[in-house]
């Protein structure tokens, strides 16, 4: 082996240690992170004003586009779209939400559905319950979310809409999910705990 090979194979294995310390302090500072950090998750919800569910004018907080929700059992949070439906708050997962390729917040909901949700700085407990396809729920609140993000209004959601259909497009083609019989979306409604009371 030449000089010159030696010289880009230690520069390689110093470029790999550089990213694999960076990656672990990325996420060693994401789990302790105050909620989700953009587009990644983050810790659990401390910060807000601490309310109970039915306390938040949700017809009103439905004028925004995300929601923070901190998954209670495995202690780690996330940025969700939500939409209100009868002055019922939704969350939803649009593919392979359960039984995909990879681990989604579904499934970690399947085995432990306490969450916590921050929004116009208010944080209260709650559960996810899932909604049932087919179900006359399902129907209406699934109305109210793609009326929410339909995006006629053109801007920001226009484009964030555009996006993510294509995104579930693709991959409900590479997983084979649109030739399943069951879909692959899951939708939750939140509502109050029964022992709520600590946040």
């Amino acid at each position: 082996m030449s000089d010159r090979s030696r010289l880009w194979g230690r520069r390689l294995l110093w470029a790999l240690a550089v990213f694999g310390v960076a990656w672990i302090a990325l996420v060693l500072f994401l789990r302790q992170a105050d909620g989700p950090v953009f587009v990644f998750a983050g810790g659990p919800l401390e910060s807000g004003q601490p309310v109970e569910l039915d306390e938040i004018d949700w017809p009103s907080a439905d004028a925004l586009h995300e929601i923070e929700m901190e998954l209670v059992g495995p202690g780690s949070s996330l940025t969700l779209w939500f939409s209100v439906s009868d002055g019922v708050p939704y969350v939803a997962c649009d593919l392979d939400c359960v039984g995909g390729v990879l681990t989604r917040w579904p499934q970690k909901v399947e085995r432990d559905d306490r969450v916590v949700v921050r929004i116009a700085g208010q944080k209260a407990p709650g559960q996810l319950v899932h909604i049932p396809h087919g179900t006359q729920e399902y129907e209406t609140a699934r109305m109210a979310r793609n009326l929410k993000y339909s995006g006629g209004e053109g801007g920001r959601a226009a484009a964030e809409t555009a996006a993510h259909g294509a995104v579930v497009g693709v991959g409900e083609a590479l997983t084979g999910r649109a030739a399943r019989s069951e879909p692959g979306d899951r939708l939750y409604r939140i509502e109050p705990r029964p022992e709520s009371g600590s946040n």
